[in-house]
């Protein structure tokens, strides 16, 4: 399959140093169990990301905890008008973040589960915990929407 036939998933927080690197890794794990990583590229951004600024302990711990492969040491990254236009979904922790995106292919996770991810930073580990926990709720409803979107690309190509 080409780069250009992957559906494109942004995950997108304030920072990029917590929920949405999580997110990020958590789901690039989830789609390595059901054998889908090769239909999607998946990242993350933050709109209010620091240079230079890499994920929190807690995030760290809370994924090493869990058993998924991440790089703890990823420089944050700037959400982008670029990475709005090449994403073909963008999934927002708030319905803030989403909104702030500025594009039809954004979605919170209050529209995908009825609850949004808080912020967990500088809370203890077992809260960001939580935090993947609650995420992971949603990702059934989010492989669904990316599901749609593959099939979109796809009808396009033929």
């Amino acid at each position: 399959m080409a780069q250009n036939d992957k559906v494109k998933i942004i995950f997108v927080c304030t920072g990029n140093t917590c929920r949405s690197p999580m997110a990020e890794f958590l789901f690039k794990a989830y789609l390595k169990e059901r054998k889908r990583a090769g239909d999607f590229t998946v990242t993350s951004a933050g709109l209010e990301a620091g240079k230079g600024d890499v994920m929190t302990r807690q995030a760290d711990e809370a994924l090493t905890a869990l058993g998924v492969k991440h790089t703890p040491d990823r420089k944050a990254r700037v959400f982008t008008v670029q990475m709005s236009l090449e994403n073909d979904l963008i999934i927002g922790m708030t319905d803030e973040h989403a909104m702030r995106c500025d594009s039809d292919n954004a979605v919170s996770f209050r529209e995908l589960i009825g609850s949004q991810i808080a912020d967990p930073y500088g809370r203890s580990t077992q809260v960001y915990l939580d935090c993947a926990s609650q995420m992971s709720e949603a990702f059934d409803a989010i492989l669904a929407l990316a599901d749609k979107k593959l099939l979109e690309k796809r009808a396009q190509d033929d």
